[in-house]
């Protein structure tokens, strides 16, 4: 263990010199955008073993999901680095409203850093209250609503009039999402997203037999 610390110190200390300018999250250069529209934008964010992000700013309402296990640091602006472990599938929602945040994040693990960030831009529909799916959720407040899925229950089940859904699949092979009236189907692998539109009736097909992780942020 003392080994182990010595070796994250040692390596947060001999991190080349970054530049300390900052700039916006969608700007930085592993913050890569892969999907944005009216409601959303998915920053899509690779870090390679000893590699180090920019500084960059969070002011967004923001939810984060993590892909990996990964050891990584983090410094906050003016403040030392800190080091946790990051475990695939854990997730949180920060508004960012009064809190904007400066940091750059290192990566201390021998494995890649796969996270991604996803910006809620707009609402989808205040005047029309929605109310949660009957699946897990996560977490709910007055932007969105987080679910999770961990096995085939959901199979085959028709979801409609609900808001904008960024589908990400954490755990698992591949998922497919059909739609309801079209019957064409979307695949959905381990590591990708997959967007549905609002009002759209779906479904999803899920093998009985394979153990899965699918996140679900719906924004209201």
């Amino acid at each position: 263990m003392i080994k182990r610390k010595f070796i994250i110190l040692h390596f947060l200390i001999a991190i080349p010199l970054i530049t300390i300018a900052q700039v916006q999250v969608k700007l930085e250069p592993r913050h890569k955008n892969v999907f944005e529209n009216t409601y959303l934008r998915l920053l899509d964010v690779h870090i390679a073993p000893r590699d180090t992000t920019m500084f960059h700013i969070h002011s967004t309402p923001s939810f984060f999901l993590i892909f990996t296990n990964t050891l990584v640091g983090v410094q906050k602006k003016g403040l030392d680095w800190t080091t946790s472990q990051n475990v695939a599938g854990e997730s949180w929602y920060q508004s960012f409203l009064n809190d904007t945040l400066i940091h750059r994040v290192t990566n201390c693990d021998t494995v890649p850093f796969h996270v991604t960030d996803m910006e809620i831009l707009a609402p989808y529909n205040k005047s029309r209250p929605i109310k949660p799916m009957p699946i897990e959720v996560l977490f709910e407040n007055e932007n969105v609503i987080a679910y999770s899925v961990r096995d085939s229950s959901i199979d085959q089940t028709v979801f409609s009039e609900r808001g904008p859904i960024m589908a990400q699949l954490v755990e698992g092979d591949k998922i497919f999402v059909h739609d309801e009236k079209t019957n064409k189907a979307e695949e959905l692998k381990m590591g990708s997203y997959l967007y549905v539109k609002p009002e759209r009736s779906f479904y999803f097909t899920v093998p009985a037999d394979q153990k899965i992780n699918l996140i679900l942020l719906e924004i209201k």
